[in-house]
Protein backbone atom coordinates (compact mmCIF):
# COMPACT_ATOMS: atom_id res chain seq x y z
CA UNK A 1 0.00 0.00 0.00
CA UNK A 2 1.14 3.50 -0.77
CA UNK A 3 1.05 5.23 2.61
CA UNK A 4 1.68 8.78 3.74
CA UNK A 5 5.48 8.79 3.74
CA UNK A 6 5.73 8.56 -0.02
CA UNK A 7 3.05 11.16 -0.38
CA UNK A 8 5.07 13.39 1.92
CA UNK A 9 8.24 12.76 -0.02
CA UNK A 10 6.73 13.84 -3.29
CA UNK A 11 4.46 16.52 -1.88
CA UNK A 12 7.32 18.40 -0.37
CA UNK A 13 8.34 20.66 -3.21
CA UNK A 14 4.83 22.00 -3.59
CA UNK A 15 5.19 23.95 -0.40
CA UNK A 16 7.86 26.02 -2.07
CA UNK A 17 5.22 27.50 -4.35
CA UNK A 18 4.62 30.50 -2.11
CA UNK A 19 8.29 31.28 -2.34
CA UNK A 20 8.34 30.93 -6.11
CA UNK A 21 5.35 33.21 -6.49
CA UNK A 22 7.22 35.92 -4.64
CA UNK A 23 10.07 35.75 -7.14
CA UNK A 24 10.56 38.70 -9.40
CA UNK A 25 11.63 38.32 -13.01
CA UNK A 26 13.73 41.47 -12.77
CA UNK A 27 15.93 40.55 -9.80
CA UNK A 28 19.16 42.50 -10.04
CA UNK A 29 22.17 40.34 -9.31
CA UNK A 30 24.49 43.28 -8.98
CA UNK A 31 26.92 44.11 -6.17
CA UNK A 32 26.96 41.92 -3.07
CA UNK A 33 24.03 42.24 -0.70
CA UNK A 34 26.28 41.44 2.27
CA UNK A 35 28.49 43.57 4.45
CA UNK A 36 31.65 44.07 2.37
CA UNK A 37 33.90 44.77 5.34
CA UNK A 38 36.22 41.80 5.85
CA UNK A 39 35.64 40.72 9.44
CA UNK A 40 38.31 38.25 10.55
CA UNK A 41 36.94 34.91 11.66
CA UNK A 42 37.34 33.91 15.28
CA UNK A 43 40.16 31.36 15.39
CA UNK A 44 39.17 30.34 18.90
CA UNK A 45 35.68 29.36 17.79
CA UNK A 46 34.74 25.69 17.55
CA UNK A 47 33.17 26.40 14.16
CA UNK A 48 36.22 28.17 12.72
CA UNK A 49 37.04 25.34 10.22
CA UNK A 50 33.55 25.31 8.68
CA UNK A 51 33.26 29.09 8.73
CA UNK A 52 36.59 29.36 6.92
CA UNK A 53 35.59 26.73 4.36
CA UNK A 54 32.30 28.47 3.61
CA UNK A 55 34.00 31.82 3.21
CA UNK A 56 36.69 30.43 0.90
CA UNK A 57 34.43 28.20 -1.21
CA UNK A 58 31.07 29.95 -1.33
CA UNK A 59 31.19 33.59 -0.18
CA UNK A 60 34.38 34.74 -1.87
CA UNK A 61 34.09 33.00 -5.26
CA UNK A 62 30.30 33.11 -5.75
CA UNK A 63 28.93 35.70 -3.31
CA UNK A 64 26.87 32.95 -1.67
CA UNK A 65 26.36 32.88 2.09
CA UNK A 66 25.55 29.49 3.60
CA UNK A 67 23.94 29.97 7.01
CA UNK A 68 23.95 26.86 9.20
CA UNK A 69 23.29 28.65 12.49
CA UNK A 70 19.53 28.78 12.18
CA UNK A 71 18.11 32.29 12.06
CA UNK A 72 14.57 32.20 13.39
CA UNK A 73 13.66 35.47 11.71
CA UNK A 74 14.57 33.88 8.38
CA UNK A 75 12.71 30.62 8.97
CA UNK A 76 9.11 29.50 9.27
CA UNK A 77 8.03 31.08 12.54
CA UNK A 78 4.87 28.94 12.63
CA UNK A 79 6.82 25.68 12.96
CA UNK A 80 8.87 24.06 15.70
CA UNK A 81 12.23 23.87 13.93
CA UNK A 82 15.68 23.02 15.27
CA UNK A 83 19.16 24.12 14.17
CA UNK A 84 21.45 21.97 12.08
CA UNK A 85 24.05 19.80 13.76
CA UNK A 86 27.57 21.14 13.16
CA UNK A 87 28.94 17.91 11.67
CA UNK A 88 25.88 17.43 9.47
CA UNK A 89 26.34 21.01 8.30
CA UNK A 90 29.89 20.09 7.29
CA UNK A 91 28.56 17.17 5.26
CA UNK A 92 25.97 19.30 3.50
CA UNK A 93 28.51 22.05 2.78
CA UNK A 94 31.13 19.79 1.21
CA UNK A 95 28.54 17.80 -0.73
CA UNK A 96 27.00 21.02 -2.04
CA UNK A 97 30.38 22.03 -3.38
CA UNK A 98 31.19 18.55 -4.73
CA UNK A 99 27.82 17.70 -6.33
CA UNK A 100 26.43 21.11 -7.23
CA UNK A 101 28.82 24.06 -7.48
CA UNK A 102 31.87 22.17 -8.76
CA UNK A 103 29.78 20.35 -11.37
CA UNK A 104 28.17 23.53 -12.72
CA UNK A 105 31.51 25.34 -12.73
CA UNK A 106 33.12 22.47 -14.65
CA UNK A 107 30.58 22.69 -17.46
CA UNK A 108 29.77 26.35 -17.11
CA UNK A 109 31.92 29.05 -15.52
CA UNK A 110 32.51 30.60 -12.14
CA UNK A 111 30.84 33.75 -13.47
CA UNK A 112 27.76 31.74 -14.43
CA UNK A 113 27.45 30.55 -10.83
CA UNK A 114 28.17 33.96 -9.38
CA UNK A 115 25.46 35.53 -11.53
CA UNK A 116 22.79 32.88 -11.06
CA UNK A 117 23.31 31.20 -7.68
CA UNK A 118 21.05 32.03 -4.75
CA UNK A 119 22.64 34.63 -2.49
CA UNK A 120 21.74 32.74 0.71
CA UNK A 121 21.45 29.05 1.52
CA UNK A 122 19.76 28.69 4.91
CA UNK A 123 20.24 25.27 6.51
CA UNK A 124 17.71 23.92 9.03
CA UNK A 125 18.30 20.77 11.06
CA UNK A 126 14.77 19.42 11.48
CA UNK A 127 12.08 18.37 9.07
CA UNK A 128 9.30 20.82 8.27
CA UNK A 129 5.98 19.00 8.50
CA UNK A 130 2.62 20.39 7.46
CA UNK A 131 0.29 18.18 9.54
CA UNK A 132 -2.99 19.59 8.30
CA UNK A 133 -2.01 18.80 4.70
CA UNK A 134 -0.08 15.60 5.32
CA UNK A 135 2.95 17.00 3.53
CA UNK A 136 6.52 17.94 4.28
CA UNK A 137 8.41 20.96 3.00
CA UNK A 138 11.80 19.94 1.60
CA UNK A 139 12.96 23.37 0.54
CA UNK A 140 11.81 26.93 -0.03
CA UNK A 141 13.03 29.42 -2.63
CA UNK A 142 12.45 33.08 -1.96
CA UNK A 143 12.72 35.76 -4.63
CA UNK A 144 15.47 33.91 -6.47
CA UNK A 145 17.80 35.06 -3.69
CA UNK A 146 17.47 32.53 -0.91
CA UNK A 147 17.04 28.78 -0.58
CA UNK A 148 16.10 27.15 2.72
CA UNK A 149 16.88 23.44 3.15
CA UNK A 150 15.37 21.29 5.89
CA UNK A 151 16.15 17.92 7.49
CA UNK A 152 19.92 18.41 7.53
CA UNK A 153 20.28 16.42 10.75
CA UNK A 154 19.13 13.33 8.85
CA UNK A 155 21.59 13.74 5.99
CA UNK A 156 23.15 10.35 5.27
CA UNK A 157 25.65 10.11 2.44
CA UNK A 158 25.39 6.31 2.53
CA UNK A 159 21.81 6.53 1.22
CA UNK A 160 22.02 8.34 -2.09
CA UNK A 161 18.33 7.93 -2.98
CA UNK A 162 17.17 9.78 0.13
CA UNK A 163 20.04 12.26 -0.03
CA UNK A 164 19.21 13.19 -3.62
CA UNK A 165 15.48 13.43 -2.91
CA UNK A 166 15.80 15.60 0.19
CA UNK A 167 18.71 17.78 -0.81
CA UNK A 168 20.19 17.68 -4.28
CA UNK A 169 17.05 17.33 -6.34
CA UNK A 170 15.70 20.21 -4.26
CA UNK A 171 18.84 22.27 -4.95
CA UNK A 172 18.69 21.69 -8.70
CA UNK A 173 14.94 22.35 -8.64
CA UNK A 174 15.32 25.70 -6.90
CA UNK A 175 18.35 26.63 -9.03
CA UNK A 176 16.27 25.81 -12.10
CA UNK A 177 13.69 28.40 -11.03
CA UNK A 178 16.41 31.04 -10.82
CA UNK A 179 17.67 30.14 -14.30
CA UNK A 180 14.09 30.19 -15.62
CA UNK A 181 13.69 33.73 -14.29
CA UNK A 182 16.82 34.81 -16.11
CA UNK A 183 15.98 33.19 -19.46
CA UNK A 184 12.36 32.11 -19.60
CA UNK A 185 11.55 28.60 -20.76
CA UNK A 186 10.10 28.35 -24.28
CA UNK A 187 6.39 29.13 -24.50
CA UNK A 188 5.88 25.89 -26.40
CA UNK A 189 6.73 23.93 -23.25
CA UNK A 190 3.72 25.40 -21.43
CA UNK A 191 1.44 23.91 -24.06
CA UNK A 192 2.75 20.34 -24.13
CA UNK A 193 0.73 19.21 -21.09
CA UNK A 194 -1.57 22.21 -20.75
CA UNK A 195 -4.74 20.14 -20.25
CA UNK A 196 -3.05 17.80 -17.75
CA UNK A 197 -1.97 20.26 -15.05
CA UNK A 198 -3.85 20.17 -11.76
CA UNK A 199 -2.67 22.28 -8.84
CA UNK A 200 -4.98 20.61 -6.31
CA UNK A 201 -4.95 16.83 -6.81
CA UNK A 202 -1.28 16.14 -7.58
CA UNK A 203 -0.57 15.35 -3.91
CA UNK A 204 -2.44 12.06 -4.20
CA UNK A 205 -1.03 11.16 -7.61
CA UNK A 206 1.20 8.05 -7.65
CA UNK A 207 4.54 8.26 -9.46
CA UNK A 208 3.60 5.80 -12.20
CA UNK A 209 0.31 7.53 -12.95
CA UNK A 210 2.10 10.87 -13.24
CA UNK A 211 4.66 9.29 -15.57
CA UNK A 212 1.89 7.89 -17.77
CA UNK A 213 0.54 11.42 -18.09
CA UNK A 214 3.92 12.73 -19.20
CA UNK A 215 5.38 14.00 -15.91
CA UNK A 216 8.64 13.05 -14.23
CA UNK A 217 7.04 13.42 -10.78
CA UNK A 218 3.60 14.09 -9.30
CA UNK A 219 4.66 17.62 -8.40
CA UNK A 220 5.56 18.29 -12.02
CA UNK A 221 1.85 17.92 -12.83
CA UNK A 222 0.90 20.88 -10.65
CA UNK A 223 1.82 23.61 -13.16
CA UNK A 224 4.11 24.31 -16.11
CA UNK A 225 6.91 26.10 -14.28
CA UNK A 226 7.21 23.29 -11.73
CA UNK A 227 7.09 20.76 -14.56
CA UNK A 228 10.01 22.55 -16.23
CA UNK A 229 12.36 22.54 -13.25
CA UNK A 230 11.32 19.03 -12.21
CA UNK A 231 12.48 17.74 -15.61
CA UNK A 232 15.82 19.45 -15.06
CA UNK A 233 16.26 18.37 -11.42
CA UNK A 234 15.12 14.78 -11.85
CA UNK A 235 17.18 14.17 -14.97
CA UNK A 236 20.36 15.50 -13.34
CA UNK A 237 19.97 13.63 -10.04
CA UNK A 238 18.07 10.46 -10.92
CA UNK A 239 20.39 7.48 -11.45
CA UNK A 240 20.28 5.56 -14.72
CA UNK A 241 18.24 2.65 -13.35
CA UNK A 242 15.56 4.85 -11.85
CA UNK A 243 15.35 6.98 -14.99
CA UNK A 244 14.85 3.87 -17.14
CA UNK A 245 12.16 2.65 -14.73
CA UNK A 246 10.43 6.02 -14.94
CA UNK A 247 10.38 5.90 -18.74
CA UNK A 248 9.12 2.31 -18.64
CA UNK A 249 6.17 3.34 -16.42
CA UNK A 250 5.53 6.23 -18.76
CA UNK A 251 4.90 3.86 -21.68
CA UNK A 252 1.48 3.07 -20.25
CA UNK A 253 -1.68 4.99 -19.52
CA UNK A 254 -2.94 4.37 -16.00
CA UNK A 255 -6.40 4.26 -14.49
CA UNK A 256 -7.75 4.05 -10.96
CA UNK A 257 -10.74 2.06 -9.81
CA UNK A 258 -12.47 1.64 -6.47
CA UNK A 259 -11.61 -1.71 -4.90
CA UNK A 260 -11.39 -2.99 -1.33
CA UNK A 261 -8.15 -4.60 -0.16
CA UNK A 262 -9.55 -8.14 0.15
CA UNK A 263 -10.70 -8.10 -3.46
CA UNK A 264 -7.36 -6.71 -4.53
CA UNK A 265 -5.48 -9.53 -2.76
CA UNK A 266 -7.58 -12.16 -4.50
CA UNK A 267 -7.06 -10.56 -7.90
CA UNK A 268 -3.33 -10.12 -7.31
CA UNK A 269 -2.97 -13.80 -6.43
CA UNK A 270 -4.80 -14.98 -9.55
CA UNK A 271 -4.14 -15.08 -13.26
CA UNK A 272 -4.69 -11.32 -13.50
CA UNK A 273 -1.83 -10.48 -11.15
CA UNK A 274 0.41 -8.90 -13.84
CA UNK A 275 -2.22 -6.31 -14.74
CA UNK A 276 -4.07 -5.82 -11.46
CA UNK A 277 -1.93 -2.81 -10.51
CA UNK A 278 -1.23 -1.68 -6.95
CA UNK A 279 -3.39 -0.72 -4.03
CA UNK A 280 -3.61 2.74 -2.48
CA UNK A 281 -5.54 3.50 0.68
CA UNK A 282 -6.64 7.09 1.19
CA UNK A 283 -6.55 8.78 4.57
CA UNK A 284 -10.29 8.22 4.95
CA UNK A 285 -9.83 4.46 4.49
CA UNK A 286 -11.22 4.26 0.97
CA UNK A 287 -9.25 2.01 -1.34
CA UNK A 288 -8.27 2.48 -4.96
CA UNK A 289 -6.25 0.37 -7.35
CA UNK A 290 -3.97 2.05 -9.89
CA UNK A 291 -3.38 -0.13 -12.91
CA UNK A 292 -2.15 0.10 -16.50
CA UNK A 293 -5.00 0.67 -18.91
CA UNK A 294 -5.70 -2.35 -21.10
CA UNK A 295 -8.57 -4.13 -22.81
CA UNK A 296 -10.72 -6.04 -20.30
CA UNK A 297 -13.72 -8.33 -20.55
CA UNK A 298 -17.12 -7.94 -18.89
CA UNK A 299 -15.75 -9.46 -15.68
CA UNK A 300 -12.98 -6.83 -15.57
CA UNK A 301 -10.25 -9.36 -16.31
CA UNK A 302 -7.60 -8.69 -18.94
CA UNK A 303 -8.66 -9.60 -22.51
CA UNK A 304 -5.78 -10.95 -24.63
CA UNK A 305 -5.53 -10.49 -28.38
CA UNK A 306 -5.38 -13.33 -30.93
CA UNK A 307 -1.67 -13.75 -30.17
CA UNK A 308 -2.25 -14.05 -26.45
CA UNK A 309 -0.82 -10.58 -25.74
CA UNK A 310 -2.18 -7.86 -23.49
CA UNK A 311 -3.77 -5.02 -25.44
CA UNK A 312 -2.46 -1.82 -23.84
CA UNK A 313 -4.67 1.22 -24.43
CA UNK A 314 -3.89 4.93 -24.81
CA UNK A 315 -7.22 6.69 -24.70
CA UNK A 316 -5.60 10.03 -23.91
CA UNK A 317 -4.09 10.10 -27.38
CA UNK A 318 -0.46 10.30 -26.29
CA UNK A 319 2.21 8.15 -24.68
CA UNK A 320 3.71 9.59 -21.49
CA UNK A 321 7.22 8.44 -22.34
CA UNK A 322 7.20 10.43 -25.57
CA UNK A 323 5.94 13.52 -23.74
CA UNK A 324 8.68 13.31 -21.07
CA UNK A 325 11.37 12.92 -23.73
CA UNK A 326 9.91 15.88 -25.64
CA UNK A 327 10.11 18.03 -22.53
CA UNK A 328 13.64 16.86 -21.80
CA UNK A 329 14.69 17.84 -25.33
CA UNK A 330 13.37 21.35 -24.69
CA UNK A 331 15.26 21.65 -21.40
CA UNK A 332 18.41 20.28 -23.05
CA UNK A 333 18.25 22.86 -25.85
CA UNK A 334 17.43 25.72 -23.45
CA UNK A 335 20.46 24.97 -21.26
CA UNK A 336 22.77 24.80 -24.27
CA UNK A 337 21.36 27.83 -26.10
CA UNK A 338 21.37 30.12 -23.07
CA UNK A 339 24.45 29.01 -21.14
CA UNK A 340 26.35 26.59 -23.34
CA UNK A 341 25.86 23.87 -20.72
CA UNK A 342 25.06 20.27 -21.62
CA UNK A 343 22.51 18.81 -19.22
CA UNK A 344 23.77 15.37 -20.21
CA UNK A 345 27.29 16.30 -19.12
CA UNK A 346 25.92 17.60 -15.83
CA UNK A 347 24.02 14.37 -15.25
CA UNK A 348 26.96 12.13 -16.13
CA UNK A 349 29.30 14.12 -13.89
CA UNK A 350 26.92 14.00 -10.92
CA UNK A 351 26.44 10.25 -11.29
CA UNK A 352 30.14 9.52 -11.69
CA UNK A 353 30.81 11.47 -8.51
CA UNK A 354 28.13 9.49 -6.67
CA UNK A 355 28.54 5.96 -8.06
CA UNK A 356 31.47 3.65 -8.69
CA UNK A 357 32.63 3.39 -12.30
CA UNK A 358 34.97 1.16 -14.26
CA UNK A 359 38.08 2.39 -16.04
CA UNK A 360 36.05 3.00 -19.21
CA UNK A 361 33.54 5.16 -17.34
CA UNK A 362 30.73 2.59 -17.22
CA UNK A 363 29.01 2.05 -13.91
CA UNK A 364 29.61 -0.84 -11.53
CA UNK A 365 26.71 -2.83 -10.07
CA UNK A 366 26.34 -4.96 -6.98
CA UNK A 367 25.03 -8.55 -6.98
CA UNK A 368 21.45 -7.26 -6.96
CA UNK A 369 22.01 -5.08 -10.01
CA UNK A 370 22.12 -1.79 -8.11
CA UNK A 371 24.58 1.03 -8.60
CA UNK A 372 27.28 1.20 -5.94
CA UNK A 373 27.66 4.28 -3.75
CA UNK A 374 31.08 5.86 -4.30
CA UNK A 375 30.94 8.18 -1.30
CA UNK A 376 31.38 5.44 1.32
CA UNK A 377 34.11 3.62 -0.64
CA UNK A 378 37.89 4.21 -0.41
CA UNK A 379 39.20 7.34 -2.07
CA UNK A 380 41.43 6.84 -5.11
CA UNK A 381 43.73 9.56 -3.76
CA UNK A 382 43.99 8.00 -0.30
CA UNK A 383 42.62 4.43 -0.02
CA UNK A 384 42.85 4.57 3.78
CA UNK A 385 39.84 6.90 3.92
CA UNK A 386 36.48 7.06 2.18
CA UNK A 387 35.52 9.61 -0.44
CA UNK A 388 33.19 11.21 2.09
CA UNK A 389 36.01 11.51 4.62
CA UNK A 390 38.16 13.07 1.93
CA UNK A 391 35.46 15.67 1.34
CA UNK A 392 35.19 16.36 5.07
CA UNK A 393 38.91 17.04 5.10
CA UNK A 394 38.22 20.09 2.95
CA UNK A 395 36.87 21.56 6.20
CA UNK A 396 39.08 19.75 8.71
CA UNK A 397 42.25 21.11 7.11
CA UNK A 398 41.49 24.46 8.72
CA UNK A 399 41.70 22.98 12.21
CA UNK A 400 45.46 23.54 12.14
CA UNK A 401 44.78 27.29 12.03
CA UNK A 402 42.66 27.28 15.18
CA UNK A 403 43.98 28.81 18.37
Amino acid sequence: MMKSFRNILFCALALTTAGFMSCSDDDDFGPTIFDTVDHPLDRTSYSFPLDTFLKANFLEPYNVKMIYRMEDIGSDMQKNLTPADYNKSIDLAVLSKYLWFDVYEKYGTAEFLKANSPRIIHVIGSKNYNPTQGTETLGVAEGGLKITLYNTNNLDASNLDVMNEYFFKTMHHEFGHILDQTNLRPTAFNLVSKSQYDATTWTSLPDSVAAGRGFVSPYASSEAREDWVEVLANYVTMDTLRWVQLLESAKYEWEDIDMDFDTYKKRAAGADRDTVGYYHEADNGDGKVYRRLCARNADDFVALDENGQVQWLHKAGFIGQEVILQKLAMVRKWMMDNWGISIDDLRREVQQRQYLTNADGTFQYDFMGRLINRLDKPSTNNPSITVMDELRNWVNQYKSLQQ
